[in-house]
């Protein structure tokens, strides 16, 4: 249902991450685009008034139906948004399926013509420039239920994905609405499901929310669907410009942290470590406080990421008066007033310390549930937890200075992606700590990262990768053969391609959930549901659901409901079935499970479920057949005679290949 009135003003009515936050502000890049400076205050009021009178006569008091809801608030807000090319109820299928949306939208009437010249109705979405599904009024757009068996993302994303294909790309955006909450959706995204822009009307218009107002009309009206005079829409624009402004904010922190905060931090270690009688002479001393170094900067980031995200519970007085940001705020107000930061005392980093702990151990005291992972654990890095090893106030408030904010603003951590902050880990992997004439600095280091085994893939390649290699595994299956897919990255780094793996099998799993018949009651090969039994997806991610809350409850943590929506839990569930990696770094490993557990996130769920999918391990192994048959024949390994016999068929089969290779090059024959 939807909010009840509420005289307190919301900071920003939308959510979602397809469009940047920051791009989205009063004082972000779009109020200052020709666009939005197009939309005059005149047009503004007259959409205003018509959606008002829209909304104000919809007998919301009575709990609309679906039919209802759509011919009376859905369709005529729209028609106040300009929209007046339309067609309904046309089939999205060259196969005689039923998949049918609740409309697709023209952007004009010529375009409109063009696709009645179709005799099928499939061909008709070529010419539009969005798709519609309606659904009854407040509905949850999430989850299934009693009364609805699907959750109505889910279907809009199936529509969409046909809706691309069939097209060729031509009809890439959708448009779901309960009435009060409205969606974009685009095919285009690298995760659907996930990133979508959210905006509530009712809120909008009750607050009288002149920018929010103004984003909701700019960004679903029909100007904004079509190209302008430089060949993108706005909403290309948008997301173009906000992914560079994006990479220049995750440029800018990775070049601080590179230039002044790493070396800093290791400097101050040093010193530290000096003092507390440890030598820097010996190369073990030095990767010691690197690798602390290293630590400290990941666990600072960390926070900081999840702060801004809400994933820890800042909204918690008890946690926020022991937060990060906490600690933040009181920096930037000290140094703008000129304060003087003490150079003995160690108050802040005597609370880093504390908070390090109950991230890792739990506090519920202060509804904070135990995260367990290494990246906590004292034992990653041990000069850290000695007791006389410390940061004073004034290397501390400079080190939460320069991570915090960026001429005079806070860096917003909430745009920036996992791989982001895991990029500038690999930035630093070309590089060591030397200790020259009494002082420590970085410098390169050529071989560290070949060292390592440590290569970023960029962007387009991991999605290309994915696409290539799992289409084929998943396509037309269910949800539970998609489940039981078992994925592995031989040399995953700080989990790149294992973050975008998630995405993609998510919503795939989520399309094939929607696409199964409404009375499945059984999985067709036996999978282990929660309980251990045999279950639908959608049962399992009621049960998940129930266990989460019942946790939480006992655990006596905070729980944000909106993080229970079956999209987060498929996410969970593809981690936790179909996702493995292995790395030789232990570092990047660590790192790996802060990015998977930060994308897939559960309130009060540990990091430790992780360990043994994500391994730190060498890939690149070699060994006779023989020897380790006879070794685990000594041991015993009576379970492993049945894999060791497959593997020295497979050896056998190796070895003919190449004596025939061989043979062939020698005889002057090559082949491929």
């Amino acid at each position: 249902m939807p909010p009840a009135p509420d005289s307190t003003p919301s900071p920003a009515p939308w959510r979602g991450s397809l469009f940047a936050q920051d791009f989205l502000k009063p004082n972000g890049p779009l109020a200052d685009s020709w666009a939005w400076k197009g939309l005059g205050d005149g047009e503004l009021a007259a959409v205003e008034a018509g959606l008002r009178e829209v909304v104000e006569r919809f007998p919301r008091q009575h709990q609309p139906n679906e039919a209802t809801t759509e011919d009376e608030l859905i369709w005529p807000v729209l028609q106040c948004l300009g929209w007046q090319a339309v067609l309904r109820q046309q089939r999205l299928s060259s196969r005689g399926w039923e998949d049918m949306p609740d409309g697709v939208l023209f952007a004009n009437g010529a375009a409109k013509a063009k696709a009645l010249e179709q005799e099928e109705e499939w061909r008709r979405y070529g010419h539009g420039a969005a798709l519609v599904e309606a659904k009854r009024w407040g509905v949850g757009l999430d989850r299934s239920s009693d009364q609805q068996k699907r959750a109505p993302a889910g279907q809009v994303l199936r529509y969409l994905r046909r809706a691309d294909d069939l097209t060729h790309g031509a009809l890439r955006w959708g448009i779901l609405s309960n009435g009060w909450c409205w969606r974009l959706y685009y095919a285009g995204a690298r995760s659907v499901a996930e990133e979508f822009f959210e905006i509530d009307l009712l809120e909008v218009l009750r607050h009288q929310d002149r920018h929010g107002l103004k984003c909701f009309v700019l960004l679903l009206r029909p100007q904004a669907f079509v190209p302008g005079a430089g060949g993108q829409s706005l909403h290309e624009w948008i997301l173009n410009e906000g992914r560079c402004y994006e990479e220049r904010v995750a440029a800018s922190l990775s070049d601080m942290v590179f230039h002044q905060v790493f070396p800093r931090l290791a400097e101050a270690l040093a010193a530290a470590a000096e003092d507390a009688g440890q030598p820097l002479d010996q190369p073990s001393s030095l990767a010691q406080v690197r690798e602390a170094a290293l630590t400290l900067l990941y666990r600072l980031l960390f926070i900081l990421y999840v702060e801004d995200r809400g994933l820890l519970p800042v909204q918690n007085s008890g946690y926020n008066d022991y937060s990060l940001r906490k600690r933040r705020d009181d920096v930037k107000r000290r140094k703008d007033a000129n304060g003087v930061f003490s150079t003995k005392f160690c108050h802040y980093w005597c609370d880093l310390q504390g908070l390090c702990q109950a991230i890792d151990k739990g506090d519920p005291s202060i509804g904070l549930p135990p995260y367990n992972g290494g990246l906590f654990n004292a034992a990653q890095a041990p000069l850290l937890a000695q007791p006389a090893v410390r940061l004073n106030d004034q290397v501390m408030a400079d080190l939460l200075a320069d991570l915090s904010s960026k001429t005079g603003n806070y860096i917003n951590y909430r745009d920036l992606s996992v791989e982001q902050l895991g990029s500038i880990y690999e930035r630093l992997l070309d590089h060591e700590l030397a200790h020259r004439d009494g002082a420590v600095t970085v410098q390169p280091n050529l071989f560290a990262r070949k060292k390592s085994g440590s290569y970023y893939t960029p962007d387009a390649l991991v999605r290309l990768i994915i696409k290539e290699t799992l289409t084929p595994l998943v396509k037309d299956r269910s949800a539970e053969e998609i489940l039981a897919l078992k994925i592995c990255d031989p040399a995953m780094g700080s989990g790149h391609f294992l973050v975008s793996l998630v995405d993609y099998l998510s919503d795939r799993v989520i399309e094939a959930m929607d696409a199964a018949p409404e009375d499945e009651e059984t999985e067709p090969h036996g999978l282990a549901g929660a309980n251990g039994a045999t279950a639908p997806v959608a049962e399992r991610i009621e049960a998940i659901r129930a266990t989460i809350r019942e946790n939480a409850r006992r655990g006596g943590c905070q729980l944000e409901e909106s993080q229970l929506d079956d999209r987060h839990i498929v996410r969970r569930l593809v981690l936790k079935r179909c996702v493995y990696g292995v790395d030789k770094n232990p570092m990047a490993v660590e790192l790996a499970k802060v990015s998977l557990w930060l994308h897939t996130f559960t309130a009060g769920a540990p990091l430790s479920f992780l360990d043994h999918h994500l391994r730190c391990g060498d890939s690149l192994f070699g060994c006779w057949v023989g020897e380790v048959t006879e070794q685990v024949r000594n041991a015993g390994g009576l379970f492993l005679e049945r894999p060791l016999r497959e593997a020295t068929q497979a050896a056998h089969a190796m070895h003919r290949g190449c004596v025939s290779k061989v043979v062939e090059i020698e005889g002057g024959v090559i082949s491929g």
